[in-house]
């Protein structure tokens, strides 16, 4: 039996040699990540971050586990800081007119606000931040910035800068007051009449807080009496 010719093999086909992913190493990209967030704020999202880095949202995610990690890390900020600082800085404002200080403090507090906020409302959605262990531990870091406070508005009584009044009721609408404006900027952005220029709401709660509603005739209420769950 002749021998057969061996069947004709197929050519292989040279697969095409595949180019490396785009890569960036992590400062860039944190930096390429707050650029994104400064300009889209609470809005923006990873796969806008990736785009602008050049890279996919999988390399994105490989580096940090979620959009609220990666927020952090571009921002600079540690969310369990936040409250010290706040504190810290509220003890510094001794030697400051109470105006003044005021002032200071409520600008410190919506500097802080514009990272802040937007990672507590990202913490939020995740079950760990809201598990009875962590509220323990946020609601006692938070009871002592509202001490801090507090003790900031007593001190200023005791030295005649400011009536009597409850320092605790005073400290909450002051930092409720700043919390609400640091919101409204988040979430109306595009709403410029609506929005009040940061320098005038800053003045004008300092003013209200200073010297009331009521016209200089009327006599100043008498504070009630209430004792303070913060001592």
């Amino acid at each position: 039996m002749a021998d057969q010719d061996p069947a004709p093999q197929r050519p292989r086909t040279k697969r095409a040699a595949r180019g490396r992913p785009p890569s960036i190493d992590t400062e860039a990209l944190l930096e390429v990540a707050r650029e994104v967030f400064l300009e889209r704020g609470i809005r923006a999202t990873t796969l806008e971050v990736a785009r602008r880095a050049g890279i996919s949202e999988g390399a994105v995610f490989h580096r940090f586990k979620s959009k609220e990690a990666l927020f952090q890390a571009a921002m600079r900020f540690d969310a369990e800081e936040a409250p010290r600082v706040l504190t810290d800085i509220c003890r510094a404002l001794d030697g400051l007119e109470i105006r003044e200080a005021l002032t200071l403090l409520a600008t410190k507090m919506l500097d802080m606000a514009r990272v802040a906020l937007p990672l507590m409302m990202m913490t939020w959605s995740n079950p760990d931040f809201i598990s009875p262990a962590q509220c323990d531990k946020n609601l006692s870091v938070y009871t002592k910035m509202l001490k801090a406070f507090a003790a900031y508005f007593e001190a200023r009584m005791e030295a005649g800068e400011l009536r009597r009044v409850d320092a605790e009721i005073l400290t909450r609408t002051f930092i409720g007051a700043v919390h609400h404006y640091g919101m409204t900027r988040i979430f109306a952005q595009e709403a410029g009449e609506y929005v009040i220029p940061e320098g005038m709401f800053v003045r004008g709660l300092v003013d209200l807080l200073l010297q009331g509603a009521l016209p200089p005739s009327e006599p100043a209420p008498k504070s009630s009496p209430r004792r303070s769950r913060l001592r």
